[in-house]
């Protein structure tokens, strides 16, 4: 390896790193509103991806979650049970189920959306907004980049 490379390895090591900190932190801040709703923080990173992929299948959510088929739709049922979720039979084909948010989810996906504005804004308000601006570029360079290589290697697959 060479030095460069050792180099990004510890980057991206303390990138990761940065990325479960943040995460803890989402956890911690969204705790009281999950606990209200009885949704885990896996539940509710379910929730998010129905959220921003309307009519998504089961097995897509397993893809996206990195879980079992099996365990992603226990999960589903069970917010079905409580009513933040709701199925579908695909209009074109009745053997695929597609998964909305229900009602009540809504209810929770918003006061969340507004808490981590909140919070967000206050973790962004003392930083310079063309740092802040060109940090956020960069990373979206980087999230694609990382999107791109995932997916050539799940195609490999």
């Amino acid at each position: 390896m060479t030095g460069k490379d050792s180099r990004h390895t510890e980057l991206a090591n303390e990138f990761m790193a940065d990325v479960g900190r943040i995460m803890r932190g989402m956890r911690f801040n969204f705790r009281k509103q999950m606990e209200r709703y009885e949704v885990t923080w896996p539940q509710f990173h379910l929730l998010k991806l129905v959220k921003h992929n309307d009519g998504i299948t089961v097995t897509e959510l397993a893809h996206y979650m990195m879980i079992s088929a099996p365990t992603t739709s226990r999960m589903v049922d069970a917010l079905c049970s409580k009513g933040l979720l709701e199925k579908a039979k695909d209009s074109e084909d009745h053997r695929v189920t597609r998964l909305k948010l229900g009602e009540r989810s809504e209810a929770l996906m918003d006061e969340l959306t507004e808490l981590q504005d909140k919070v967000m804004l206050l973790v962004f308000r003392e930083e310079d907004e063309d740092e802040l601006e060109r940090t956020v570029q960069h990373l979206g360079k980087l999230t694609n980049r990382w999107l791109e290589i995932s997916e050539s290697e799940a195609k490999k697959e």
